[in-house]
Protein backbone atom coordinates (compact mmCIF):
# COMPACT_ATOMS: atom_id res chain seq x y z
CA UNK A 1 0.00 0.00 0.00
CA UNK A 2 2.78 1.84 0.80
CA UNK A 3 4.57 1.37 -2.18
CA UNK A 4 1.16 2.33 -4.36
CA UNK A 5 0.60 5.77 -2.58
CA UNK A 6 4.32 6.61 -3.63
CA UNK A 7 3.65 5.37 -6.72
CA UNK A 8 0.46 7.70 -7.00
CA UNK A 9 2.32 10.74 -5.69
CA UNK A 10 5.03 10.41 -7.93
CA UNK A 11 2.69 10.87 -10.79
CA UNK A 12 1.54 13.64 -9.47
CA UNK A 13 4.53 15.25 -9.52
CA UNK A 14 5.33 14.42 -12.69
CA UNK A 15 1.99 15.62 -14.08
CA UNK A 16 3.31 19.10 -12.21
CA UNK A 17 6.31 18.86 -13.28
CA UNK A 18 5.05 18.63 -17.05
CA UNK A 19 2.71 21.31 -16.65
CA UNK A 20 5.77 23.60 -15.70
CA UNK A 21 7.58 22.27 -19.06
CA UNK A 22 10.89 20.47 -17.06
CA UNK A 23 12.29 20.20 -20.28
CA UNK A 24 13.24 17.23 -20.14
CA UNK A 25 12.54 14.42 -22.64
CA UNK A 26 10.82 11.23 -22.16
CA UNK A 27 14.12 9.49 -22.18
CA UNK A 28 15.81 11.62 -19.92
CA UNK A 29 12.54 10.57 -17.56
CA UNK A 30 12.87 6.75 -18.43
CA UNK A 31 16.94 7.00 -17.49
CA UNK A 32 15.93 8.95 -13.91
CA UNK A 33 13.03 7.01 -12.63
CA UNK A 34 12.82 5.19 -9.52
CA UNK A 35 12.02 1.55 -9.92
CA UNK A 36 9.98 -1.60 -7.97
CA UNK A 37 10.78 -5.23 -8.18
CA UNK A 38 8.29 -6.93 -10.09
CA UNK A 39 8.65 -10.44 -11.01
CA UNK A 40 6.23 -12.96 -12.52
CA UNK A 41 2.72 -13.38 -13.96
CA UNK A 42 2.67 -16.77 -14.59
CA UNK A 43 5.13 -19.62 -13.30
CA UNK A 44 6.48 -20.18 -17.03
CA UNK A 45 6.70 -16.31 -17.77
CA UNK A 46 10.03 -15.85 -14.78
CA UNK A 47 12.26 -15.07 -16.90
CA UNK A 48 10.90 -12.88 -19.45
CA UNK A 49 9.39 -9.60 -17.47
CA UNK A 50 11.65 -7.21 -16.37
CA UNK A 51 12.50 -6.71 -12.54
CA UNK A 52 12.36 -2.97 -13.15
CA UNK A 53 8.99 -1.18 -12.99
CA UNK A 54 8.40 2.75 -13.38
CA UNK A 55 7.12 4.09 -10.49
CA UNK A 56 6.33 7.77 -12.91
CA UNK A 57 3.37 5.65 -14.76
CA UNK A 58 2.34 8.16 -17.98
CA UNK A 59 -1.40 8.00 -17.45
CA UNK A 60 -4.48 10.33 -18.42
CA UNK A 61 -5.82 11.84 -15.47
CA UNK A 62 -9.08 10.42 -15.88
CA UNK A 63 -8.09 6.42 -15.48
CA UNK A 64 -9.37 4.83 -11.90
CA UNK A 65 -6.82 2.22 -12.30
CA UNK A 66 -4.56 3.10 -10.39
CA UNK A 67 -7.51 3.68 -7.76
CA UNK A 68 -8.70 0.27 -8.50
CA UNK A 69 -4.77 -1.47 -7.87
CA UNK A 70 -5.04 0.53 -4.97
CA UNK A 71 -7.97 -1.07 -3.45
CA UNK A 72 -7.37 -4.56 -4.84
CA UNK A 73 -3.58 -4.63 -3.33
CA UNK A 74 -5.44 -2.97 0.24
CA UNK A 75 -8.10 -5.58 0.51
CA UNK A 76 -6.14 -8.89 -0.89
CA UNK A 77 -2.40 -8.23 0.47
CA UNK A 78 -1.17 -11.50 0.68
CA UNK A 79 -2.64 -11.94 -2.52
CA UNK A 80 -1.86 -8.73 -4.83
CA UNK A 81 1.24 -8.35 -4.62
CA UNK A 82 3.05 -7.03 -7.86
CA UNK A 83 1.31 -4.77 -10.56
CA UNK A 84 1.72 -2.96 -13.51
CA UNK A 85 -0.21 0.07 -14.69
CA UNK A 86 -0.62 1.23 -18.52
CA UNK A 87 2.33 4.02 -19.87
CA UNK A 88 5.05 1.72 -17.18
CA UNK A 89 7.55 0.05 -19.23
CA UNK A 90 6.83 -3.16 -17.73
CA UNK A 91 3.59 -3.14 -18.64
CA UNK A 92 4.36 -2.08 -22.64
CA UNK A 93 7.38 -4.53 -22.41
CA UNK A 94 5.00 -7.44 -21.93
CA UNK A 95 1.56 -6.36 -23.23
CA UNK A 96 1.96 -8.16 -26.35
CA UNK A 97 2.58 -11.67 -24.22
CA UNK A 98 -0.06 -10.87 -21.59
CA UNK A 99 -3.15 -9.48 -23.56
CA UNK A 100 -2.01 -10.14 -27.44
CA UNK A 101 -1.84 -7.01 -28.53
CA UNK A 102 0.74 -4.03 -28.79
CA UNK A 103 0.55 -1.54 -25.78
CA UNK A 104 -0.42 1.02 -28.90
CA UNK A 105 -3.71 -0.89 -29.18
CA UNK A 106 -5.41 0.02 -26.01
CA UNK A 107 -5.64 3.10 -24.33
CA UNK A 108 -5.76 2.17 -20.65
CA UNK A 109 -4.54 -0.73 -18.95
CA UNK A 110 -3.46 -2.61 -15.56
CA UNK A 111 -2.75 -6.17 -14.31
CA UNK A 112 -2.60 -7.02 -10.69
CA UNK A 113 -1.07 -10.40 -9.63
CA UNK A 114 1.15 -12.39 -7.64
CA UNK A 115 4.83 -11.93 -6.80
CA UNK A 116 5.54 -15.34 -5.53
CA UNK A 117 4.64 -17.74 -8.12
CA UNK A 118 2.25 -20.72 -7.15
CA UNK A 119 -0.69 -18.42 -7.07
CA UNK A 120 -2.65 -18.19 -10.12
CA UNK A 121 -4.58 -14.80 -8.68
CA UNK A 122 -4.61 -12.37 -11.19
CA UNK A 123 -6.89 -8.91 -12.46
CA UNK A 124 -6.76 -7.72 -15.89
CA UNK A 125 -7.89 -4.99 -17.44
CA UNK A 126 -7.73 -3.89 -20.51
CA UNK A 127 -9.57 -0.73 -22.59
CA UNK A 128 -9.06 -1.44 -26.44
CA UNK A 129 -8.18 1.85 -28.26
CA UNK A 130 -11.02 0.97 -30.93
CA UNK A 131 -13.59 1.11 -27.66
CA UNK A 132 -14.69 -2.79 -28.97
CA UNK A 133 -14.33 -4.53 -25.36
CA UNK A 134 -16.12 -7.39 -26.50
CA UNK A 135 -13.20 -7.85 -28.45
CA UNK A 136 -11.39 -7.60 -26.47
CA UNK A 137 -12.81 -10.08 -23.81
CA UNK A 138 -12.13 -13.12 -26.68
CA UNK A 139 -8.07 -12.55 -25.82
CA UNK A 140 -9.00 -12.71 -22.28
CA UNK A 141 -10.74 -15.83 -22.16
CA UNK A 142 -7.52 -16.98 -24.34
CA UNK A 143 -5.51 -15.91 -21.55
CA UNK A 144 -7.21 -17.74 -19.31
CA UNK A 145 -6.57 -20.89 -20.78
CA UNK A 146 -3.06 -20.68 -21.45
CA UNK A 147 -3.04 -19.96 -17.20
CA UNK A 148 -4.24 -22.91 -17.14
CA UNK A 149 -1.86 -24.73 -18.99
CA UNK A 150 0.60 -22.99 -16.88
CA UNK A 151 -0.47 -24.15 -13.55
CA UNK A 152 -1.82 -27.57 -14.97
CA UNK A 153 1.26 -29.76 -13.52
CA UNK A 154 3.14 -27.10 -11.53
CA UNK A 155 0.32 -26.25 -9.33
CA UNK A 156 -2.77 -28.03 -10.21
CA UNK A 157 -5.12 -26.87 -6.47
CA UNK A 158 -5.11 -23.57 -8.90
CA UNK A 159 -7.22 -25.10 -11.53
CA UNK A 160 -10.41 -25.05 -9.86
CA UNK A 161 -10.17 -21.18 -9.60
CA UNK A 162 -8.45 -20.62 -12.86
CA UNK A 163 -11.56 -22.59 -14.83
CA UNK A 164 -13.92 -20.26 -12.84
CA UNK A 165 -12.46 -17.39 -13.65
CA UNK A 166 -14.55 -14.55 -14.85
CA UNK A 167 -14.29 -12.36 -18.09
CA UNK A 168 -16.49 -9.43 -18.42
CA UNK A 169 -17.10 -5.66 -19.47
CA UNK A 170 -17.75 -2.88 -17.98
CA UNK A 171 -18.44 0.15 -19.97
CA UNK A 172 -15.50 0.12 -22.55
CA UNK A 173 -13.10 -2.14 -20.46
CA UNK A 174 -12.59 -5.58 -20.84
CA UNK A 175 -12.13 -7.32 -17.37
CA UNK A 176 -10.40 -11.16 -16.32
CA UNK A 177 -10.43 -12.20 -12.53
CA UNK A 178 -8.90 -15.22 -11.53
CA UNK A 179 -9.61 -15.49 -7.61
CA UNK A 180 -11.06 -17.88 -5.02
CA UNK A 181 -13.23 -14.46 -3.85
CA UNK A 182 -13.63 -13.62 -7.85
CA UNK A 183 -17.88 -12.17 -6.73
CA UNK A 184 -16.22 -9.61 -4.42
CA UNK A 185 -13.35 -8.66 -7.17
CA UNK A 186 -15.94 -8.07 -9.44
CA UNK A 187 -18.43 -6.30 -7.66
CA UNK A 188 -15.19 -3.52 -6.65
CA UNK A 189 -14.09 -3.91 -9.95
CA UNK A 190 -17.83 -2.35 -11.13
CA UNK A 191 -18.15 -0.13 -8.53
CA UNK A 192 -14.67 1.49 -9.35
CA UNK A 193 -15.02 1.65 -13.22
CA UNK A 194 -18.49 1.74 -13.44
Amino acid sequence: MKKLTAILVALCLTLALAGCGSGESSSEKEESKPSESVTQTTPKETDSLSEDTSSEVEQTVESKLPALAEKLAADYPEVFTGSALYGSAVFEKNCKKLFACEATDLKDGMIIFSNGGGIADEVSVVYPADGNAQGQTKMLEARKEIRYGDFNGYVPEELPKIEAGKVFTVGDAAVLIISDDADAIEKTVREILG
